[in-house]
């Protein structure tokens, strides 16, 4: 190894000195530093509770599908929440301090890396910062892995005369496909879910009819979040949330015993109950 190469280990014990020294002087910053709480509003944040003010869950879908087109999946299922209640002047210090394409950086499973699914990520903010049930994002979680997606529940809009609008910075959005092939995921993963439905359908990812199911599955997302979010505002109890798959606490037993996660562990693992294993 070159001299000039420092080793991780010298690495990390001067970042750790550089960083105890910044933690020092950081105190006498923060002291010194102005007041930053008259900016806005911690969460959680405000949510209808009443019917004639709650957002229509199908509208809300609609726009999703759109949004998509412009700033990909994540993206699609924050804001067109967001973007319904900044409308109302009471949240002025809340939900319309969010500017457009906060969640741009979810599409594809967070830059592309086919992490986290930006539908589920982008649901799970907003249940977050409206002070929503953990159950809500449970059964947002669960919904989307166990669901056979898109339901082609957009279908019924398009029958009924809706054509989506394009949204700037986007030239053109794809009119829905009609009753297109589902897949379900098991998984909450954008990898695991765009190859499970191109392994089905044998189309590309990238393609128009993946753009499309991607789109939709923004659309059911929104709507099913809209509706539980809904629901729970209304009434003040937990929506109810279905078991988990039987995989996961069979995997933690047989080799994981540490390990946290709610994801079936099939969904990536063959061994799943067969004792330890590397795969």
């Amino acid at each position: 190894m070159s001299d000039n190469l420092m080793s991780r280990r010298k690495f990390l014990v001067s970042a750790g000195t550089v960083a105890a020294a910044a933690s020092i002087a950081g105190i006498g910053l923060a002291k010194a530093a102005p007041d930053a709480g008259a900016v806005g509003t911690m969460p959680p944040w405000p949510y209808p509770t009443e019917i004639a003010k709650q957002p229509d869950p199908e509208t809300l879908a609609r726009r999703a599908y759109e949004v998509y087109y412009s700033s990909g999946c994540a993206e699609a299922t924050w804001w067109p929440i967001v973007e319904f209640l900044a409308q109302d002047a009471a949240n002025a210090s809340t939900w319309a301090t969010l500017p457009r394409n906060v969640f741009k950086f979810g599409g594809g499973g967070v830059g592309g890396w086919g992490t986290l699914c930006g539908t589920c990520n982008g649901s799970a903010a907003i249940i977050a910062l409206c002070g929503g049930s953990g159950k809500i994002t449970d059964e947002i979680m669960q919904y989307y892995g166990e669901t056979p997606l898109p339901t082609n529940g957009i279908d019924k809009a398009v029958a009924a005369g809706w054509t989506p609008t394009p949204i700037a910075p986007a030239t053109s959005i794809a009119q829905p496909l009609p009753n297109v092939p589902t897949s379900t995921a098991h998984s909450q993963l954008c990898h695991s879910s765009i190859s499970q439905w191109t392994m089905m359908t044998g189309k590309a990812d990238g393609g128009v009819e993946q753009k499309d199911r991607c789109a939709k599955a923004c659309y059911d997302m929104v709507l099913k979040t809209t509706t539980l979010l809904n629901a729970y505002f209304l009434n003040k109890a937990d929506v109810p949330t279905g078991a988990l798959d039987p995989s996961i606490a069979t995997c933690q037993v047989a080799c994981h015993s540490s390990a946290k996660g709610k994801m079936a562990c099939d969904s990536c693992h063959d061994e799943t109950g067969a004792g330890p294993h590397d795969d």
